[in-house]
């Protein structure tokens, strides 16, 4: 078709029209050559005169295939709007500009666009002998600014629906857009933006901070967050975390800056119920310490009492032997001196006076000895009970002392208590708490290993474990324990005898003195109907005695 004679003849016979009338022409056919955009230059009755080869690489045609020849013929579809576009110029003398053209390459089936620029052409006498077309094709900018609009729009939906306060503003910090929470949250009209702003929504109080802030966010270029309180449309304030972030392209400049507000009231509340929980709790819990230390000093001002009462029974039979002895000799005394006094006084009533005598003073002295012996050790116990500080003495001789204040505590029970100490073992430590671990021990073994009064033994037994420290074996042949009541022997307030009383803290008092105060372990082993053990390894020198030192 390009190579049609008729076709061929017709171009050559329009050249001359162009060169008599242009004598520019060189410069004109240069502009064409070199031009960017694509270039035609159109007859007054539509025919193709001139068409550079960067109208041919847009459009997708070649200079054969329209030189010569009529739009109608080349591109039929285009025809009415060109040739009217043409008459309009020929008949005002005015350009036409930004035709926007849409259409398919002669080559392709996709959808193109492009933009034409319409102008006179005339002769030196003035007369409009064409028309230049410019066209430039604006396809891949036109769907650029439709990605982009998809795009805002795409990212418009989602900032509407969240439930956040968003906005945009531009490299100066102008807003130019805020999302439908905001304006619902605030009450402004959708899409306004020019009276409303988020700083004149603050709390008087935040606001001179934040401003100075997003100041220097934008001087510096750095995203800004803090926490600030935003008036709603009911008037009230509700804490918000507040963001700001710069937008950068690819150059790293930043063009705008995009800003959210977290409503974190719920948060806020909840934080306020759990710092009101916790406060509750820890008044709670320490109304339970101190529940649990006046718990522990009844228990054991308890245990000393039962020592007192012990101490005392004991006590009464020594002091009550050495009254009747005391009032007997008083009597034999006072017989003695009136046989005197008649002076028929015989040898044998003076040997009887002076033996009888001397077994009243023997007697006298052994009870009295004995409750001498029975204060003293109740004295050193109570002394070691109420004495705070750790000091240096013999573990055999402290337990000897105790066993003595326990003794009474037997009463009619058809028990035994067994001691055996090492001697030589001599510790820096708390000797009232060890009498208090020995005596809640026993009171507890008397209490439950031996039920409806059934006799037994319990044994007490002190030696060295290695050179630092000691064992302290505390055994009974009771009824043993259960495996759950084993697991919480130690637990406080856990008993099994509360309807007699029990307070369950009495081997909670002899884990908490041996593991905190005294600085050891102690294990327990029992079975039902095998007895207790109780093992304690203590330290020769006590924690807190070490670091006095």
């Amino acid at each position: 078709m390009s190579k049609d004679p008729d076709r061929r003849a017709t171009a050559v016979k329009s050249a001359p029209i162009l060169d008599a009338s242009l004598p520019q022409q060189p410069a004109l056919q240069l502009i064409y050559d070199t031009a960017p955009i694509g270039l035609a230059f159109l007859s007054p009755d539509c025919r193709y005169l001139q068409i550079n080869q960067r109208l041919t690489e847009i459009c997708g045609i070649s200079v054969e295939d329209h030189l010569g020849r009529s739009v109608r013929d080349c591109v039929p579809a285009l025809a009415e709007a060109v040739e009217g576009i043409v008459r309009s110029i020929m008949r005002t003398g005015k350009p036409v500009t930004g035709i926007e053209v849409a259409g398919q390459r002669a080559d392709q089936t996709d959808e193109r666009s492009w933009v034409t620029y319409w102008h006179p052409l005339r002769s030196p006498t003035g007369e409009i002998v064409g028309v230049n077309v410019a066209a430039e094709e604006v396809t891949e900018r036109k769907r650029a600014e439709a990605a982009l609009q998809a795009s805002e729009r795409q990212f418009h939906t989602l900032a509407d629906s969240i439930p956040q306060l968003v906005w945009m503003a531009d490299a100066n910090g102008k807003i130019f857009w805020f999302n439908n929470h905001w304006h619902e949250y605030t009450g402004t009209p959708a899409g306004e933006t020019s009276s409303h702003d988020w700083q004149a929504l603050l709390a008087p109080a935040s606001r001179h901070e934040s401003r100075v802030r997003w100041a220097q966010a934008l001087q510096a270029g750095t995203a800004l967050e803090m926490e600030l309180s935003l008036r709603g449309r009911d008037g009230q304030y509700r804490p918000f975390l507040t963001r700001a972030v710069p937008l950068r392209d690819s150059a790293s400049a930043i063009y705008g800056w995009i800003g959210t507000h977290i409503d974190i009231s719920e948060r806020k509340r909840s934080e306020q119920e759990i710092r009101s929980a916790r406060d509750a709790a820890e008044a709670a819990l320490q109304n339970l310490r101190e529940t649990q230390e006046s718990l522990i000093e009844a228990e054991k001002l308890a245990a000393l009492g039962q020592l007192v009462a012990g101490i005392a029974h004991e006590i009464n039979n020594p002091v009550g032997t050495g009254l009747t002895v005391a009032s007997s000799l008083e009597r034999k005394t006072a017989e003695f001196a009136a046989k005197v006094a008649q002076g028929n006084l015989k040898r044998s009533s003076l040997n009887d006076f002076l033996a009888m005598s001397r077994e009243a003073s023997l007697q006298l002295v052994a009870n009295l000895n004995h409750a001498a012996e029975l204060i003293q050790s109740f004295k050193q116990v109570a002394a070691d009970r109420n004495y705070s500080n750790p000091r240096v003495f013999d573990l055999g001789d402290l337990t000897e002392q105790v066993v003595v204040s326990l003794r009474p505590g037997l009463g009619k029970k058809n028990l035994t208590l067994n001691v055996a100490c090492q001697p030589d073992l001599t510790m820096n430590s708390y000797p009232g708490p060890y009498g208090q671990v020995l005596t809640n021990l026993f009171l507890n073994s008397v209490a439950h290993a031996f039920p409806d009064g059934k006799g037994g033994t319990v044994d007490i037994k002190v030696q060295a474990s290695g050179k630092d420290d000691v064992e302290v074996l505390f055994s009974d042949n009771g009824c043993g324990m259960s495996l759950d009541v084993r697991r919480k022997a130690f637990d406080p307030f856990f008993t099994t005898r509360r309807d007699r009383g029990g307070t369950g803290l009495g081997l909670h008092i002899v884990h908490s003195i041996v593991t905190n105060c005294l600085g050891g372990r102690l294990d327990l082993d029992s079975k039902p109907g095998e007895g207790t053990k109780i093992q304690l390894i203590l330290p020769r020198a006590a924690p807190a005695a070490r670091a006095a030192q």
